[in-house]
C-alpha cells in the first residue's frame, strides 16, 4: 500500500510540472511570435511612409528615393535593400531604356535565363523593370531586371497591384560570405491618386516599392531577448498551399536532443499575404531547470515509511496552497503598485537616478517589509553643501555637471543590489538601505568618495572642494512609524549636520535604546 500510494503521489506531482512547463513554453513561443508580428507590422508601417512620401513627388528620382529609402532603413535595420521597379508596356519600352540609359549606361530590361545568366527580357505585355535600388553597391545587378519574368513573382505583383496591399513574396535564398539565409521581398503598389476599383488600379499604377528582408536578422531582433537561448526554434512558411516549409530554425544545444513530446506551434503570424507559424521544441536544459526532485523524494520516502509520506504529502498540498495564495496576493499587489507607477516618472531627468515620488513608494514598501519580518531599515538624507552659492559662482551648467559627478560617486559607493539611490530635490540626494543595521559606515564612505573627486568649490578664494553633509537613521522597531516618519528622521539629522557646520554626517537611532553594530553595516 505504502508502495502504490507513493507512486501514485510521485507521479500525480510529476504530470502537475509537466503541465506547468507545458504552459511556460506555450506561452514563451507565443510571446515570441508576437514580437515577431511586430517586427513585421513595423516594417510594412514603414513601407507605407516611404510610399506617402514618394506620392508628395511627381518624378521620383535617384536622389530622392535613395534618400527616403535611406531614413525607412535606418529605422529598420532589417531591411537590406530598397528597389523601385515601374510599370512599363511593350510599345514603350525603347523609349524607356533610353531614358534610363542617361541615367544608367547600358541600361536595359533584363531577366535570368536557364543558365541563371541575365539577358535581354524576352517579349511581353507588360514588365516591371528595377529603375532604382539602395544601395547600389550591393545590388547593382539587379538594375533593369523585369520582376514580372519570374511566376511566383509575377503572381505577387499582381495580387498587390489589384488588391491595393502589400504583398510578401515566398522565402527565397540570401548568400551571405559562407552561409545562406532566407529572405522576401516585400512589394507595396504606388498610385497616381487615390483609385478605388480594380479598373482603377490598373489605370493609376505607378509602380512598386520593393524591399528585401533578411529572416534572421528579424528572427535575431524580435526573439532576442526573449525564449531564443533556451528553446528550439523554427520559423515555417505555410505558404498559399497545403504545403509548408522551415524558413529559419535556431539550435540552442546540439550536444542533447530536444524534448519533442513538449513541441508547440504557435498562433499564425498573417501578414502581407503570408501565413507564417513558430514552431518551439524546447531542450533538455529547459525542461530541467524546470524539473524538482520532489517526486523522487517522495517516492522512496513512501516505500520507507508510509506514515511520514502522508504526513509530507500534506505538509507539501498544504505548502503549495500556502505559497499559491501569497503569489497571488503578490501579484495582486505588484500589479496595483505598477499601475501607480506608470503614472509616475520614476527618473529623475537630470541624474538619471530614481525621483522623489518614486523613492517615497520605496521607502514606504520597505518600512511595511520592515514591520512584518522585523528587519532593520537605514535611510540617509545628503545634501550638497553650498550649492546655490555654487551655481551663482560658476553657473547653472557647471552645478549640473557637479550634481552628476557626485551622485555618480555615491552610486559607485554603493555595493548591494538592494541599496537604492535618489535624487531628493535640487541639490539633495537620498539612499535608501534595506536591511542594514548601522548606514553610518557608509555615510563615511560617501563624505571620501566626494572628497576624492576634488571639485573646486572657489579657486581664486582657496583650495576649498565641494563636500557634502549626511542626515542618516536608523529603525529597528518601525511598527509604529510610518515612511514620512522615517523620512522626517533623516531630515532632522541634516538640518543638525547644516546647522553644526556641514561636510560631516550625524546618524539617528530609533529607538535610541538601539546601539550602533561595531564594524559599520
Amino acid at each position: 500500500m505504502g508502495l502504490f500510494f507513493s507512486f501514485l503521489a510521485a507521479m500525480s506531482l510529476y504530470q502537475s510540472e509537466q503541465q506547468s512547463i507545458e504552459h511556460e513554453i506555450q506561452k514563451d513561443v507565443e510571446n515570441a511570435a508576437l514580437s515577431l508580428g511586430r517586427e513585421l507590422n513595423i516594417g510594412i508601417e514603414l513601407m507605407y511612409a516611404l510610399r506617402n512620401q514618394l506620392l508628395m513627388n511627381e518624378d521620383i528620382n535617384e536622389n530622392a528615393f535613395i534618400n527616403l529609402s535611406q531614413a525607412v532603413m535606418d529605422r529598420h535595420p532589417n531591411i537590406h535593400a530598397m528597389e523601385w521597379a515601374e510599370v512599363v508596356n511593350e510599345n514603350d519600352r525603347e523609349l524607356y531604356e533610353a531614358e534610363a540609359a542617361l541615367e544608367f549606361a547600358l541600361f536595359e530590361i533584363v531577366e535570368l535565363s536557364e543558365e541563371g545568366n541575365l539577358v535581354s527580357a524576352v517579349s511581353r505585355s507588360r514588365y516591371f523593370p528595377v529603375r532604382y535600388v539602395h544601395p547600389y553597391e550591393n545590388n547593382q545587378n539587379v538594375m533593369g531586371f523585369d520582376l514580372a519574368s519570374r511566376p511566383l513573382m509575377k503572381d505577387a505583383l499582381e495580387m498587390s497591384w489589384y488588391r491595393g496591399v502589400p504583398i510578401a513574396t515566398p522565402a527565397i535564398r540570401l548568400k551571405r560570405e559562407f552561409e545562406d539565409h532566407s529572405g522576401f521581398l516585400m512589394l507595396l503598389p504606388v498610385f497616381f491618386g487615390d483609385p478605388e476599383t480594380d479598373a482603377d488600379r490598373e489605370e493609376a499604377l505607378r509602380g512598386f516599392l520593393v524591399a528585401l528582408f533578411d529572416v534572421s536578422d528579424i528572427f535575431n531582433l524580435a526573439i532576442n531577448n526573449t525564449v531564443k537561448e533556451s528553446i528550439n526554434l523554427e520559423l515555417v512558411d505555410k505558404g498559399l498551399s497545403e504545403q509548408s516549409g522551415v524558413i529559419y530554425s535556431n539550435v540552442v544545444d546540439l550536444a542533447q536532443p530536444p524534448v519533442e513530446a513538449l513541441r508547440y506551434e504557435s498562433e499564425p503570424i498573417f501578414f502581407a499575404g503570408r501565413e507564417w507559424l513558430l514552431r518551439g521544441t524546447p531542450s533538455a536544459s529547459y525542461v530541467h531547470s524546470r524539473m524538482s526532485i520532489v517526486p523522487h523524494l517522495i517516492f522512496f520516502i513512501g516505500v520507507l515509511i508510509f506514515s511520514l509520506l502522508a504526513y509530507l504529502l500534506y505538509m507539501l498540498q498544504y505548502r503549495a496552497m500556502t505559497i499559491q495564495r501569497r503569489v497571488d496576493e503578490k501579484t495582486r499587489e505588484l500589479r496595483d503598485a505598477n499601475k501607480k507607477l506608470e503614472k509616475l516618472s520614476k527618473s529623475d531627468g537630470l541624474t538619471g537616478y530614481y525621483n522623489r515620488d518614486y523613492f517615497k513608494l520605496i521607502v514606504e514598501a520597505e518600512v511595511r517589509r520592515s514591520q512584518r519580518d522585523n528587519l532593520f531599515i537605514s535611510l540617509m538624507i545628503i545634501e550638497i553643501d553650498q550649492m546655490s552659492k555654487y551655481n551663482t559662482k560658476h553657473g547653472r551648467v557647471a552645478g549640473d555637471k557637479a550634481i552628476r559627478l557626485i551622485g555618480a560617486a555615491i552610486s559607485d559607493t554603493l555595493k548591494r543590489p538592494g541599496d537604492l539611490l535618489a535624487r531628493y530635490s535640487g541639490e539633495t540626494f537620498a539612499v535608501l538601505l534595506p536591511n542594514t543595521k548601522d548606514g553610518a559606515p557608509m555615510a563615511e564612505a560617501c563624505i571620501e568618495a566626494v572628497q576624492k573627486l576634488r571639485l573646486p568649490f572657489d579657486k581664486e578664494e582657496g583650495p576649498a572642494t565641494i563636500s557634502i553633509s549626511i542626515g542618516g537613521v536608523t529603525v529597528q522597531e518601525a511598527k509604529s512609524l510610518d515612511a514620512a516618519k522615517v523620512l522626517a528622521y533623516g531630515e532632522v539629522a541634516l538640518g543638525k549636520v547644516v546647522a553644526e557646520g556641514r561636510g560631516t554626517y550625524n546618524w539617528v537611532y530609533v529607538p535610541e535604546t538601539i546601539q550602533p553594530p561595531g564594524g559599520g553595516c
